[in-house]
């Protein structure tokens, strides 16, 4: 684990290596003139001390004014893979004050950057040793915005580790284990349902969903309620399907060797969920985690079975590979129904469909959502978070094929605008008049392709930011008569 704290500019800070960012309008030393440095975004060059003793890394971000969040945590993230076998590394934001982003802005990219790219998931090598980096210190005197970025970043980490860890040690029985320690950490409430509580609760599709694994299906409920809460409450819901086999759909060796990540949206409702109480804000949040192992056991689902949703409406299986839907379905029922733990905003977050990647490639999620105000504050959350979302249409005449002969719906089976339908099938367990948003994640959770900027191989805990994010434009703002409640949503 790197140690990360911010240290003011002045502060002695001894380091190997100095990582300094540069813009293209400022004067560079002679060394970095004769290798080429133009201080282009991502563009690195090292260059030793007069004695020997040290590096300073300089890295570029392109033309003045013009760097983003993005440009500072891609830097940051070129620093520490770069920092070689060095035991300390020293950001030193001072050269970039000209940026047109606040320092706050500029601080929280710059830890996000670092923190990200400094993570390693060898929990499974044997004789494993250390990484190079045991230092990090971000120069600057913005401690608030660091301190939220390393809590941020601890929730993604804590997201990575769960998508990364083997199916066969985390099963929904040891990840609800985990998510309840975790609470009892950070003093969160925390409720865990077997088998019995799903039937009370009549959560009939994740019990069904869970039938055909030796290990049965769990639901976890996490509430964060500090006692300064008010406005909305907001309940975020992460499929969390610990390995995804196709049940008797089996699907081909080659797609399920990413199976084990197909819980990446309930690891990023925990990473959201454990970094609230480290941010503070003032709001209700509700965590909803429906764990199962879709498996094609003795008494798994069949094509053509039919399940009872916990609204009381029923569900055609025709395409047992199509369990996240009916899954989810179940709780985002649950999380409406009336009570004082009622929801009154919904998001929820899956690896859900294959169609998602085919539309937007493997490094972006979707946004479906029908109510405006949620649309712009959950994309605005995700550019500042720096994670790329793009909203996709709710397009009616999809529906049908969601028809079904002898139930109320069907689970969807036609594979061109898969995840245009399982959205339509999902938006209709929500309770009229709840903002509801969908984040389908699908291949954004688990990267097959090698490192880039911030994101290793791996588990990417893509989601936890833009959680974040959101639940602090949806937090309630100081106004002249005392806390009123911001952001998205018509009702």
């Amino acid at each position: 684990m790197v140690r990360i704290a911010a240290v003011r500019p002045r502060a002695h800070w001894p380091a190997d290596v100095v990582a300094r960012p540069w813009h293209s309008a400022a004067a560079v030393s002679a060394f970095c003139r004769r290798r080429g440095f133009l201080a282009r975004p991502g563009q690195v060059v090292a260059e030793p001390s007069a004695d020997g003793r040290s590096v300073t890394l300089n890295i570029g971000l392109g033309p003045a004014g013009s760097a983003t969040m993005a440009a500072f945590r891609a830097a940051a993230a070129a620093a520490v893979r770069n920092a070689g076998p060095a035991r300390t590394l020293r950001l030193d934001l001072a050269l970039a004050d000209d940026s047109a982003l606040p320092a706050a802005d500029r601080a929280r990219a710059v830890t996000e950057g670092a923190a990200l790219a400094a993570y390693r998931y060898d929990a499974h090598r044997s004789g494993r040793t250390p990484g190079p980096l045991t230092e990090l210190a971000v120069v600057t005197d913005q401690d608030a915005a660091v301190a939220e970025a390393l809590a941020v970043c601890a929730g993604t980490c804590l997201a990575r580790d769960l998508v990364n860890c083997p199916a066969g040690e985390l099963g929904p029985e040891e990840f609800a284990h985990r998510i309840r320690a975790l609470a009892g950490e950070r003093g969160l409430e925390c409720t865990v349902h077997e088998e019995a509580g799903l039937t009370r609760l009549g959560l009939g599709g994740l019990l069904a969903v869970g039938a055909g694994s030796a290990r049965p299906p769990r639901l976890v409920e996490v509430d964060y309620r500090p006692p300064d809460a008010t406005g909305p409450v907001i309940g975020l819901i992460g499929k969390g399907i610990t390995f995804d086999s196709g049940g008797l759909c089996l699907k081909p060796a080659a797609a399920m060797r990413s199976m084990k990540a197909d819980m990446g949206g309930a690891a990023a409702v925990a990473g959201a969920l454990a970094a609230l109480p480290r941010l503070g804000l003032p709001l209700r949040v509700r965590g909803y985690l429906p764990l199962a192992e879709n498996m094609p056991g003795g008494r798994a689902l069949r094509v053509g079975d039919v399940v009872r949703q916990a609204d009381g409406t029923t569900t055609e299986i025709v395409d047992t590979d199509n369990e996240g839907r009916v899954v989810l379905a179940d709780v985002l029922a649950h999380a409406c129904r009336p009570g004082p733990g009622r929801c009154t905003v919904l998001i929820d977050v899956a690896t859900l469909t294959a169609a998602v990647s085919h539309a937007l490639g493997t490094r972006a999620g979707a946004l479906f959502t029908d109510d405006e105000a949620l649309a712009a504050l959950v994309l605005g959350a995700a550019r500042r978070a720096g994670e790329t979302l793009c909203r996709l249409p709710l397009l009616a005449g999809e529906s049908r094929w969601l028809r079904s002969a002898v139930a109320d719906r069907a689970n969807g089976s036609h594979r061109p605008g898969d995840a245009v339908q399982a959205a339509l099938f999902l938006r209709e367990f929500v309770a009229k008049g709840t903002p509801w948003a969908h984040l389908d994640i699908s291949s954004a959770a688990f990267n097959e392709e090698g490192p880039y900027d911030e994101t290793p191989c791996g588990g990417t805990g893509f989601g936890v930011r833009t959680l974040a994010e959101t639940l602090r434009l949806l937090a309630p703002e100081p106004g002249p008569t005392g806390a009123k409640p911001t952001g998205g949503g018509s009702g």
